[in-house]
């Protein structure tokens, strides 16, 4: 027996199991039709395992295996595992709920190697056997933000957050980046304004994300470039309680989110919250009460009131030998900078300038002395003291998230002109991130080690250059760590 490709009366082609007998054709089975090369390879695979169980035939590997060398043809060494890798993924988040098979392929390869839509042609292409012309890529890409494609992810992954992590999304943790562009041409999104980056002088579009416990991605944003970040705080959280539908929502933030607008609007809609204090900014008598009930002992916790809310202080050793040792580098640079007036060319921390006199702000000092080794976190919830603290701390989650959509996505810089195509950039890398959070949650790997082990599989077409006879294999991995690992990806396969 052996397989062979016959075209359809649709224009595809199929793969039937044949033998032939005194010049007679029988076929056995019909496996399939395909339409592109990873559908064609898995029929192949089928029909392999066919002839197997039915003859006991050698796989074709075997056979080519006693035909010497010159009668050996290898091409194609594609890295197919890790195409099936990342489509498996793809499907188990849900993300197949838009069924546009060549959104999920952009995905894939802003996953695999991300770089500009002109490149990915050839990326597809040669790394999976996918072609696609520029003009249809940008023409699927306008149809799906025309077709919600951003709101049906975000929808699937917030339900693959609860029912696939178990997560009950009671606790979201939310911040925000900015990501700049090759330009400095304004338009409705892309503007100058304070660059995370440091890339003042380039325009950029600010990007709010929110992630569940484990760093899952659940729900993005894009602003103007110029906008304040503690300003996308509110329309963001409320947008996200929609879509959970929770009304004990609970969302951690870092300090550049909190103002008194965003606490009455939170507190107004009911939304719990958990953000980090800026000490230095509360009254000078509620820091004189802090510093003084706070006893030094390391761990302590106490807990005061700051305009309606529980502000929770902790005092750490750790944190106090590090703020010491600030303080003393700031007020040395201080002293320096006095002694020689005119060559203050920056702002120093406890430099006072009173007209032209300059001296050590002693008040300043004072109140820093005073706040060394505390961390404030401000919260309208009636969560313990302790959770609070180290859920705040959990905050990492959401920073790695933007190390992977920085670094290995490849988020940054952005060539695209107009909003439209700017928006399904980043619901490309949305997609993306989704995929690689749940792979290094999977195999406590990064997606960088995941990538590399996983390419080392390719699939090679093996030709018999006498009959024509073909195989498709992949290489055989011997080492027994990298076999393991590599078996731990190919479970997720399936």
């Amino acid at each position: 027996m052996r397989t062979r490709i016959v075209p359809t009366a649709s224009g595809k082609k199929a793969i039937q199991v044949v033998s032939k007998r005194y010049g007679r054709l029988t076929v056995h089975k019909h496996i399939g039709t395909f339409s592109n090369t990873e559908e064609k390879l898995q029929l192949l695979r089928e029909a392999q395992s066919f002839i197997v169980e039915t003859t006991g035939q050698m796989s074709m590997l075997d056979v080519l295996s006693t035909f010497r060398p010159s009668d050996i043809a290898v091409s194609e060494n594609r890295p197919l595992f890790v195409f099936r890798l990342l489509s498996r993924v793809y499907d188990c988040l849900g993300l197949g709920v838009y069924p546009d098979n060549l959104v999920r392929d952009l995905i894939i390869a802003r996953v695999y190697l991300p770089t500009s839509k002109w490149e990915l042609q050839e990326i597809l292409s040669e790394s999976f056997g996918r072609d696609y012309a520029l003009k249809t890529v940008y023409r699927h890409l306008k149809k799906a933000m025309a077709n919600g494609v951003k709101m049906s992810f975000q929808k699937a992954l917030i339900d693959f957050a609860k029912n696939g992590l178990g997560d009950s999304l009671r606790l979201v943790f939310y911040d925000v980046t900015t990501l700049y562009f090759e330009s400095n041409i304004k338009t409705n999104l892309k503007d100058f304004g304070f660059s995370k980056d440091h890339r003042s002088t380039d325009t950029q579009v600010v990007v709010g994300l929110v992630v569940g416990k484990d760093g899952f991605p659940l729900y993005f944003d894009v602003f103007q470039g110029n906008t304040f970040e503690g300003s996308t705080f509110v329309p963001v959280i409320k947008n996200i309680q929609h879509l959970l539908g929770n009304a004990d929502l609970v969302v951690i933030a870092d300090a550049a989110m909190i103002s008194q607008d965003n606490i009455d609007k939170l507190s107004q809609e009911n939304i719990g919250f958990v953000v980090g204090a800026r000490l230095a900014n509360l009254p000078q008598s509620l820091i004189d009460s802090i510093s003084q009930k706070l006893i030094r002992v390391d761990g302590q916790i106490i807990t005061e009131t700051y305009r309606n809310q529980r502000l929770i202080c902790q005092y750490s050793v750790k944190r106090a030998t590090k703020d010491r040792s600030d303080r003393l580098k700031q007020i040395a640079k201080a002293e320096v900078a006095i002694s020689n007036p005119s060559k203050i060319t920056s702002r120093f921390r406890f430099v006072k300038a009173e007209g032209q006199t300059v001296s050590l702000n002693l008040n300043l000092v004072n109140k820093a002395e005073k706040l060394e080794g505390i961390k404030g976190y401000l919260t309208n919830t009636s969560l313990p003291e302790q959770t609070v603290i180290d859920r705040y701390h959990d905050l990492w989650r959401i920073e790695n998230s933007f190390r992977i959509t920085k670094s290995d996505l490849e988020a940054r810089p952005i060539f695209h002109r107009l909003d439209e195509t700017i928006k399904a950039h980043l619901v490309i890398v949305f997609a993306g991130l989704a995929i690689s959070k749940y792979l290094e949650i999977k195999t406590n790997m990064s997606i960088h080690k995941i990538l590399k082990l996983a390419g080392k599989v390719l699939t090679h077409k093996v030709t018999n250059t006498k009959t024509g006879e073909e195989a498709y294999v992949e290489t055989t991995i011997e080492n027994p760590t990298l076999k393991e690992k590599i078996d731990l990806l190919k479970s997720l396969e399936h």
